[in-house]
Formats: C-alpha cells, structure tokens, sequence
C-alpha cells in the first residue's frame, strides 16, 4: 500500500469515528422532550422515521457498494437507481434526517450543534466521495449535474 492511500484509509477512519461520536452525542444530547409541545415531538419523530425509512431504501439500493468510508469500494459500480437517481448522498441525507428529528423531538442544544457539526462532516465526506467517483467513473461528471447532494436538484433534468 502506497503511502497516499494509507493516508486515504487513515483518514476514511478517523471521519467515520467523528460521524460516529457525533451522533452519539447527538444521542445523549436529547433532553427527553421536556417542556416540547406534542406536536413538535412528533413531527420530529416524523423526520426520525423518514431518515430511518430513507436509510434503510438508500442502503439496499447501493448493495454490495456500501461502506461508511468516504472511498469507494473497489470494483463497485456507479449507481443511479432508487433514491440515486435524485441524490447523490442519500444516505448522508438520511442520517441528517435522523439527527434532526432526534433533536426537534427531544431537544438540547447539544444535540443541535451536533447535528450541526455532523452536516458540515457529512459535506466534507461528500466531496471526498464525489472526487473519488469522478476519478473512476467517467459517467460520474453527467450525474453531479443532474443531481443534488444531499436534496434533488430542481429545474435541470
């Protein structure tokens, strides 16, 4: 392994690891709803089930391509199906909607300013993953135009 891409794996690592302790504090972060209208935990609880749901779509739509890295498997295909075909990161997508779901149905301001945190980690991911993809896939330039990151993109199609 060339020293570049031991730097690569190193640092594919250490983003999963800051994901994954965000969102752990994201977790503890939730004051349990205390003194939040109904309403509010439950469109929260909403957005909650809407990420899981999306999640879930986004992980079997990739297959064999998934992986927490920000590297793209070795071999893997470019996909655009299923949620792929709107967005290029609806996985990332999905765990923002976790996050903010979590955070608008139990509260804290922890819990905010990690989701927070988690949106600019996730967006740097992204790029890296989008660099990656272009390097491999030469159909990957025609699919960044026709899709958004992490939302659709409108009025081009």
């Amino acid at each position: 392994m060339s020293l570049e891409a031991a730097g690569d794996v190193n640092r594919d690592r250490a983003l999963v690891a800051a994901q994954f302790a965000l969102l752990a504090v994201i977790l503890a972060g939730g004051q349990r709803g205390r003194g939040r209208p109904r309403l509010v935990q439950m469109t929260g609880s909403v957005l909650s089930a809407g990420g899981l749901g999306l999640l879930v779509w986004s992980g079997r739509t990739l297959g064999r391509n998934l992986t927490p890295l920000p590297t793209p498997v070795a071999g893997g295909s470019l996909v655009q199906r299923g949620p792929y075909r709107h967005v290029r990161h609806p996985i990332y997508t999905a765990l923002l909607l976790l996050a903010g779901g979590w955070t608008v149905a139990r509260g804290g301001w922890t819990s905010a300013a990690g989701t927070l945190l988690l949106a600019g980690l996730l967006r740097h991911k992204a790029r890296i993953e989008d660099a990656a993809l272009a390097g491999r896939h030469p159909d990957h330039a025609a699919y960044r135009a026709r899709t958004g990151a992490f939302l659709p993109r409108h009025g081009r199609r």
